[in-house]
């Protein structure tokens, strides 16, 4: 649709929003057909590829090197287009890997899923098996039309660990010989360096620069992606605070040969961290980790610290492994007490919308809870209780029809008849706080990739200062996190939002328009 410029402040307010909605429906409309155009480049590419690499080996020249024959035909169209040689490789190899995926070729074709999510989703199950990979493509496809690409390379780690947590763990391993550092130039005299990582050393790194950036004062003058880069060289260089920049006369120091106290926070199920179960974890500042990777961790008494949920799940079909698993709970928190606490009083009774069970509660891991060198007993079940596609398929119909989506609990009060304690202040406890950033992981904004770390945590239903009973109550049924941005916007009423069952929340705009995301850990 086209607007004449100005002819928007002579429209009524109906019309203006009216419009608005029609230059969305272009952009998507606009959207599809480039994502088209590139499905088509990309198939033509491997005709021409293949053109040149089959009909003149059978007769034409006895000689006839198939090899170099596809290296010329990648060359030839690079120059044709003007671009690289690595580019049109990687075009090749899409087009060829997309033969095992035909649902994902099929919505590429029809242009509803962009390249960048094509790269998204052919790295991410690299080597997976392909029995596995069909059973979750139908998935892929669906959260690849709703989801940002950082998201849907989530998701699409948490699938093939729900799907095959043995296959994933041996893939975690063969990655960890891709391990490497490398520095590449850039202009201007600048420089990128990169290094590829476990999730476990990357979740340290970023806890270690965290912890140096929080060694210089408020004044500091440097903005936050400035410190952090400082913050990087000054732990290079040996140093265990940075410099500030204010004038206070605060210079690094060196002289300090004490490691900073890194805790890590996962999230997981009682039963995997036993070795009864195989779901999977929940890294913060990364995502999904595999079971074997989360009993590694658990292992490491020097900087481990973790908040987990303690699921006991009733299984009709071994109803001997729900049985270990709440007694070897109950044992624990019989026998150590002052490292493992229940904490019911945070969501009970039973919220559903919070994303939690009636049988759910929280392990908090305040020290390290196992004795150094400890053996985890190996996984002795595949039981995975994931509720990934349950919860999928329910994102689909509320997307289908947004007025399916109703909060549960749309006073604020998250089920209770009384106010928890804690519950009557605006400001969450550290544990509750905790618990909040690991369910959600991000900024609960659709599409949003900010860490929940960095995000400030609201009020889904208004805390009322005067009259805290009578408004939302600060409790985990009625947090969720926000990045500065979208918590400014939400609070000059651009958008708005709800927490549904099962840990979802609902934005929506004043054009009506609908977006809906699940916690991180679920």
């Amino acid at each position: 649709m086209s607007v004449v410029p100005g002819i928007l402040e002579h429209m009524s307010d109906t019309g203006v929003l009216e419009v608005e909605q029609s230059m969305l429906g272009d952009l998507v409309d606009i959207s599809r057909a480039a994502n088209a155009a590139d499905a088509r480049r990309l198939a033509l590419t491997k005709t021409f590829f293949e053109s040149r690499t089959t009909y003149r080996a059978a007769g034409l020249d006895a000689r006839f090197d198939t090899d170099m024959a596809g290296r010329s035909a990648i060359a030839e169209i690079a120059l044709t287009l003007s671009t690289t040689y690595h580019a049109v490789s990687e075009w090749v190899r899409i087009s060829f890997t997309l033969e095992r995926f035909p649902y994902v070729a099929d919505a590429f074709e029809a242009g509803l899923i962009p390249l960048a999510k094509i790269r998204t989703i052919l790295t991410h199950t690299a080597g997976a098996p392909a029995e596995v990979t069909r059973l979750i493509e139908g998935q892929i496809v669906s959260a690849a039309q709703r989801l940002a690409t950082r998201a849907l390379g989530e998701e699409i780690d948490r699938l093939l660990l729900e799907t095959d947590p043995d296959a994933t763990e041996r893939s975690t391993e063969r990655g960890r010989a891709a391990r490497r550092v490398c520095t590449r130039r850039r202009a201007h005299g600048m420089a990128d360096v990169s290094a590829t990582l476990s999730a476990a050393e990357a979740a340290e790194v970023t806890a270690l620069i965290n912890e140096m950036v929080g060694t210089v004062c408020v004044q500091d003058p440097r903005d936050p992606q400035q410190l952090r880069v400082d913050a990087y060289l000054a732990i290079l260089r040996g140093c265990t605070t940075l410099a500030c920049e204010c004038g206070c006369g605060r210079a690094d120091d060196t002289g300090n040969d004490v490691r900073p106290d890194i805790r890590l926070q996962l999230m997981c199920s009682l039963d995997t961290l036993l070795g009864l179960g195989k779901n999977p974890g929940y890294l913060a500042g990364y995502g999904a980790i595999d079971p074997q990777t989360l009993r590694d961790l658990a292992q490491d008494a020097t900087w481990q610290a973790m908040i987990s949920w303690a699921k006991a799940h009733y299984n009709k079909h071994d109803p001997v492994s729900a049985c270990e698993t709440t007694a070897e709970f109950e044992r624990l928190l019989t026998e150590d007490p002052q490292h493992l606490v229940r904490r019911r009083d945070l969501w009970s009774p039973a919220a559903p919308s919070a994303g939690l069970t009636g049988t759910a509660g929280t392990v908090v891991v305040k020290t390290p809870p196992f004795d150094p060198g400890m053996v985890f007993p190996p996984g002795r079940r595949h039981q995975t209780t994931s509720r990934s596609t349950e919860l999928n398929t329910l994102l689909d119909r509320y997307h289908a029809n947004p007025s399916l989506a109703q909060p549960e609990f749309p006073d604020g009060h998250g089920g209770f008849t009384e106010p928890p304690p804690g519950a009557l202040t605006y400001q969450p406890s550290a544990l509750l706080a905790a618990v909040v950033r690991l369910r959600d992981g991000t900024c609960r904004h659709p599409g949003c990739a900010v860490p929940a770390a960095d995000c400030q945590l609201d009020h889904l239903v208004a805390y009322l200062k005067a009259h805290p009973e009578a408004g939302g109550w600060t409790i985990l049924a009625n947090l969720h996190c926000l990045c500065l941005g979208h918590h400014q916007l939400k609070t000059a009423k651009f958008w708005s939002y709800e927490l549904l069952r099962d840990g979802i929340i609902h934005a929506t705009n004043r054009l009506g328009n609908h977006g809906f995301t699940l916690p991180a850990h679920r």
